[in-house]
């Protein structure tokens, strides 16, 4: 019989628990992808390094994770690249871009650091400068303040596919499509995205697309990846370097005409847990057994039976476009509002600080049910009402 969301429900300790709302942050693995990953850790260990069939169990794994990536995104494979986080892969772009005096790079005033600070240390280093681009109520509004951002010096413009303070989905394609015009280059992280919300990253086609596998798709932490556009990837430099970023590692090999991969996953250098990658394979089965439309249609209904139902006291932080992450604010409630949501209530949830008055942002992954929609109701009440 076909996995089900009730039994992906079933299959997550810590709603034996709590109430986690948070997937936002973190996806809480399924005890299924887990055991994946512990066993497969396991026979590596027993096994020990350097068995030859174990490096071949590696390479197929990680292979088989590419394909898998690829095939949900619909982008080649050899676009898709591995990573530990969403920050490594920005670091990637950061660093291997040929930045010349006075390059300008614009950056959504909402941004994870992820997606900030590495642009931010360039400029501190004398590299680029950045923009901030504040973002405007209406998609209209945006799109019109980033052509008036865009200048001649503009080389690349970054921001979330979902603002991860509002869970506001941004118009991706437009984005792409006016720095395409402009000639500049793109970075639409789609750490929020992936999973949460469908992805046609074909019609989309940014420049760079890093993802999280360990928030909305479930895997362990620890994996993520980026898709790269071919055009894009010939514009990089070659760090990072090291084993795994050549067509050989031969030990002892001249290193000169170093056959270099012309690929994404050029950028997996050096010694990886690759058995969080056989977990995350899991979670992707799992997630395609499922289905992926029957995912996305539940989470919205959570998130939209949230918002109609919010008690008196609670203001929703209302976008143009939503996905299955809400924040609320409490105008006149406590300032302690997520630390009493876990400790009174057991309702874990995230904290936006970026918000005045600062808000909490609910998270409905596909583990999530309408009985976690009323306990949230039933915690965020008592907190207004007792002040």
């Amino acid at each position: 019989m076909a996995y089900t969301l009730s039994d992906l429900r079933a299959d997550v300790p810590v709603l034996r628990r709590k109430t986690y709302l948070n997937t936002g942050t973190l996806g809480a693995a399924p005890q299924t992808v887990t055991t994946r990953f512990f066993k497969s850790y396991e026979q590596w260990q027993v096994e020990g390094a350097g068995w030859p069939e174990a490096y071949e169990r590696r390479r197929d794994g990680m292979s088989q994770v590419r394909r898998a990536l690829a095939l949900m995104l619909g982008v080649p494979q050899s676009g898709v690249a591995l990573a530990a986080n969403v920050t490594q892969t920005v670091n990637w772009i950061a660093q291997g871009l040929p930045w010349q005096p006075g390059d300008e790079v614009i950056v959504g005033t909402e941004e994870h650091p992820a997606n900030r600070y590495p642009w931010r240390a360039l400029e501190a280093m004398g590299r680029i400068r950045v923009v901030a681009w504040p973002m405007a109520e209406d998609d209209a509004g945006l799109i019109a303040d980033l052509a008036r951002l865009i200048g001649p010096r503009t080389r690349l413009v970054a921001v979330s596919h979902v603002l991860q303070t509002s869970g506001r989905v941004l118009p991706a394609q437009e984005i792409v499509a006016l720095c395409r015009r402009r000639g500049v280059l793109s970075l639409i992280d789609g750490a929020q995205a992936v999973g949460q919300i469908g992805v046609d990253l074909p019609s989309i086609d940014p420049d760079f697309y890093p993802f999280a596998g360990h928030k909305w798709l479930l895997g362990p932490v620890g994996t993520s990846g980026m898709y790269i556009r071919e055009t894009a990837l010939a514009g990089l430099g070659l760090l990072p370097a090291g084993s795994g970023s050549a067509q050989h590692d031969l030990a002892g090999r001249e290193d000169e005409g170093v056959p270099w991969r012309h690929e994404a996953r050029r950028f997996e250098v050096g010694t990886a847990n690759w058995p969080l990658y056989e977990g995350l394979d899991a979670a992707l089965a799992l997630r395609s057994e499922i289905g992926a439309q029957v995912i996305e249609e539940h989470q919205r209904l959570l998130a939209q039976t949230f918002i109609d139902g919010l008690p008196s006291g609670v203001e929703f932080v209302r976008v143009p476009s939503a996905a299955a992450m809400c924040t609320v604010q409490f105008p006149k409630g406590p300032a302690d509002a997520l630390e009493r949501l876990a400790s009174e209530h057991r309702v874990i949830a995230r904290g936006v600080g970026e918000f005045v008055p600062p808000g909490v942002r609910f998270s409905f992954g596909p583990y999530n049910n309408l009985d976690d929609v009323a306990a949230a109701h039933r915690a965020l009440a008592a907190l207004t009402a007792h002040g």
